[in-house]
């Protein structure tokens, strides 16, 4: 039995998907992203400050959970637009 057998399998492109959030960057809007998705198999998270006060967070994720993630993402305090 080779070690690689029991490693879980890697999704592909057409299984994952990214939600786009643009919201305002307050202290605490990262960890408020963080505690959202806490249920949800985040696979990968980027949090970029764009302006002031501004801040765009591209969030890949498991095809099957993206639209619970965008309507929970939709209700954060700090969220302008989710996509």
């Amino acid at each position: 039995m080779a070690l690689d057998d029991h490693a879980p399998s890697t999704a592909t492109g057409s299984d994952t998907c990214t939600v786009v959030v643009s919201l305002r960057d307050t202290p605490g809007a990262l960890g408020r992203i963080a505690a959202t998705l806490s249920s949800t198999p985040v696979l990968a998270l980027e949090y970029v400050v764009t302006g002031a006060e501004r801040a765009r967070a591209e969030i890949r994720l498991p095809r099957t959970h993206a639209t619970r993630a965008r309507h929970r993402l939709n209700r954060m305090v700090d969220a302008t637009d989710v996509r």
